[in-house]
């Protein structure tokens, strides 16, 4: 018979002219397979980012309006604008305390949960819980809890006694912007907590006997055994709450729109309120290349530190 080798496998050349697709007509149909995906992406990704270019290079006054053609004007507009600047800096501001307060409770939290034999379900499902909730509901339970007069904070504070600390969470300038940060990272830290559990599920425990017989304790096990193994798991986690918290709109919109005296607001939050209240959509755009620019810059930041890491 034609093509038999005697029992053993016929060879990749043969196989393939034995096969219907040529390489090429493999990249063919690839090709087609792939055309709805990527007209979608070119309609829905592509498309509005060169909309949203060539945006910032005209003068917009509404939607009903005809833009005109202003060159750069938008982005020294942009570049004197004293909000810009304060609430870029906010921005960073937000990246840290997030990153901080919900990656370092997640990192809390999953140390605490992971010892735990009988309850650990329980503590996983009733801390991952807020991250169902969605930050505009976040922000009304938050808001009720800073409430100044009837809020369980303040309430909390004077019956034990701490009346000293009661505070207006939400309308002290030098405040605002961490009180609005602790309602975000509480909807977040479950998540970051199952990924850090995740993660030291992947420690050899062969690591932490070796440890024992040289005579570590605790803390030495945590600093040259688990710190090291959750690496990786560190890297992901920050880089992802650096993304949650340049999305950061939806708890500050709710909680302060911005205010006190712009004290809590974000980027993102100015290209609200200069897109949809003041109508200058060529400011706003900028606004959004530059906020763009920055994630761009962070995922290429991260990507060289994981790769550092993994070497």
């Amino acid at each position: 018979m034609a093509g038999h080798t005697g029992g053993k496998p016929a060879p990749m050349s043969k196989r393939r002219a034995a096969g219907s697709a040529s390489p090429d007509g493999d990249a063919g149909t690839a090709f087609w397979l792939m055309a709805p995906a990527l007209a979608l992406y070119a309609l829905f990704t592509l498309l509005p980012i060169a909309a949203t270019f060539w945006l910032s290079f005209n003068s917009s006054a509404g939607f009903n309006t005809s833009a005109s053609f202003v060159g750069v004007d938008n982005y020294a507009k942009a570049a004197q604008d004293p909000i810009v600047w304060k609430s870029l800096g906010h921005t960073f501001i937000w990246l840290a305390y997030h990153v901080v307060m919900a990656g370092g409770l997640g990192l809390l939290l999953a140390l605490a949960v992971s010892r735990l034999k009988i309850t650990q379900v329980f503590f996983r499902t009733a801390f991952f819980l807020p991250h169902l909730v969605s930050l505009a509901v976040v922000g009304v339970i938050w808001a009720n809890i800073y409430d100044p007069f009837f809020g369980l904070l303040n309430t909390a504070l004077t019956r034990i006694g701490l009346g000293a600390f009661t505070q207006g969470w939400l309308s002290d300038p030098a405040l605002v912007l961490f009180s609005v940060n602790v309602a975000s990272s509480w909807q977040g830290f479950g998540l970051y907590m199952l990924l850090f559990i995740a993660g030291l599920q992947n420690i050899d425990h062969s690591l932490y006997d070796a440890a024992e017989v040289d005579g570590a304790n605790a803390f030495q096990k945590l600093i040259y055994v688990t710190l090291p193994g959750l690496r990786e798991v560190m890297t992901f986690v920050v880089s992802l709450a650096m993304i949650n918290g340049l999305k950061g709109f939806a708890t500050v919109f709710v909680m302060t729109n911005g205010g006190p005296f712009y004290q809590s607001e974000l980027i993102t939050t100015y290209i609200y309120r200069l897109a949809f209240q003041s109508q200058d959509h060529g400011l706003a755009a900028v606004l959004c290349i530059l906020l763009s620019l920055l994630a761009i810059a962070i995922t290429i930041v991260f990507n060289r530190w994981r790769a550092r890491l993994s070497q």
